[in-house]
Order: structure tokens, then sequence, then C-alpha cells
């Protein structure tokens, strides 16, 4: 069975590359003059720069502005639509500053937030407000090639209440992870890049609970401790492509392994999906 899976997320990966081999091809014909992979038009995802002041990016999975040169704000559009389902907003918002920007080194620290609250039918209420701070690295090879590094802490924090018959459950729940990657960029062409991405988890904390249960006085204190080490180390490895025009772009990837969640920073292990690991964007810049 794993080794059926494997395979079948490898089929992707080669498949993908494929594609993109060939559009890169199309790209280097003469007709891709009029499109964007410049200095000033620079991929934004995993890498350290951010948007120009005054613009503005508008896509399927984020929506960012730039608020000064050096400075950019992003909402993630999933949590918004997953809180709508769940009859409940989640508020997220994340800061990104390139702080240091010469023509081979460009450095950033961003911040952020994500929050929201999950209702089950059994009336139980799950609240949730998520941290993450993070540190990126561009350094640029030459005008094709460009890699790029970073580590992203995140802190989770929780409670929940609970009202089976004749008791009534409270907790808190605290859990803590670091993420690193590292991405190399190369510019086929002016309208493509081909990029690879890995993605690590090198910690996780145990998964803290502490909480009463009230079934009638006195109430009991409860404090439980969960082993959570199988997702540290977890791991993907992502080939994929940017396709850039004059407004329009779409980042494309399936890799193999864990699927490392944007705008939630969390890791679903690969088992869940079979060892894909999607990347997906489709966004216009201006």
């Amino acid at each position: 069975m794993f080794r059926r899976k494997r395979q079948h997320a490898l089929r992707l990966v080669a498949a993908l590359l494929l594609a993109g081999l060939t559009s890169a091809g199309m790209g280097l014909h003469p007709s891709s003059a009029s499109a964007y992979h410049t200095y000033e038009e620079r991929l934004l995802d995993t890498t350290a720069y951010s948007l120009a002041r005054r613009r503005v990016r508008l896509g399927l999975m984020q929506l960012s502005y730039g608020i000064i040169d050096q400075l950019q704000v992003t909402t993630f559009t999933m949590p918004w639509i997953l809180g709508a389902i769940f009859q409940d907003v989640a508020p997220n918002l994340a800061l990104k500053s390139t702080f240091f920007d010469r023509r081979r080194l460009a450095l950033s620290v961003g911040a952020g937030f994500l929050t929201g609250t999950i209702e089950q039918t059994d009336n139980t209420k799950i609240r949730y407000f998520i941290l993450p701070v993070s540190f990126a690295a561009s350094v640029r090879i030459n005008s094709a090639v460009s890699t790029h590094f970073g580590a992203r802490y995140i802190a989770v924090n929780g409670d929940a209440e609970s009202q089976p018959e004749g008791t009534a459950v409270e907790g808190a729940v605290v859990v803590d992870f670091l993420q690193l990657w590292g991405m190399a960029e190369w510019r086929l062409s002016r309208v493509v890049a081909f990029t690879f991405t890995v993605r690590w988890v090198p910690y996780v904390s145990d998964l803290l609970v502490e909480g009463t249960l009230d079934a009638g006085n006195p109430a009991i204190g409860v404090q439980l401790e969960a082993d959570l080490s199988e997702l540290q180390n977890a791991f993907a490895v992502i080939p994929g492509f940017v396709f850039s025009w004059d407004r329009a772009n779409i980042r494309l990837g399936v890799g193999y392994s864990s699927f490392f969640v944007d705008g939630f920073y969390l890791v679903i292990p690969g088992d869940v999906l079979s060892n894909v690991s999607p990347e997906f964007d489709i966004f216009v810049r201006f």
C-alpha cells in the first residue's frame, strides 16, 4: 500500500515537471518578452521580498498590500472560508518587513496572528489562537538563479468547552513548533520560473492540556500531555513552476510527503494525503 502511494506521488511530480518544462520551452520563444520576472517583480512566497509601496496582490490564497516599500500586510483567504463554513469568522493578519535589500541580499522579518472558533452540534466550542514569527533571507546568485531560506516559530494556544449530559468540561491547549524551509529559484524565461522547495519541522513540543471536569461537586482538575513526536521531522520536497505575465500569475507545484498548510501554519502528516504535497495559487499584482 505504501509503495503504491509513493509511486502515485512520484508520478504527479514527474507530470508536473514535464508540463513545466514544456511551458518553459514555449516561454523561451520571443513572444515571452511581454512577461515579468525582473528585479522589481520578485517572487514573494517563501522569499524575503515584500510588495512595493501601494502595490496590491489579489489571489486565490491570500490578499496583500504594500504599505511602504519595506512593509506589506497580508490576510489568507482559506481561514475566512473555513471560518464561514463553521459559522464563525477566522480573522488573520500577517506583516512582513524587508528591512534589508541590496542587489544580492534581502532580509525580512514577519509576524501575524490567526484566531477563530469552531462550534460542534454537541455543545462543544473550541477557540484557537495561532501566533507565527518568521525570518527569511534571499540571495541572488545571478540574474537567473536565486536561493531563499527561512524559519518560522509557531505558538498555538486554545481552549475548549463541552457540556455532555450531566457534566461540564473546560480545558486549555498549548503546543509550539518550528518550521524551516529552503527554496531554489531558476528563471527559465521572462515568463517561467522553476522552483524547488524543501520544508522541514525539526521541533515540536508536547501537546499540553489543562482543564476541569465538573460532574457535580467538587470539580476535578485534569492535566494531560500528548506526544506529537510523529510530526517532528515532518518534511516536504516540492518542485514547481511560477508563470508570470503583465498582471496575472500562476504558482503550481506537486511534491512528496507532508502538507504544510499556508495561512494556518500547520502540518498535515503525509499519509493523510497519500504523501502528496500540493502547492497552488492564482493571483494578480498591480
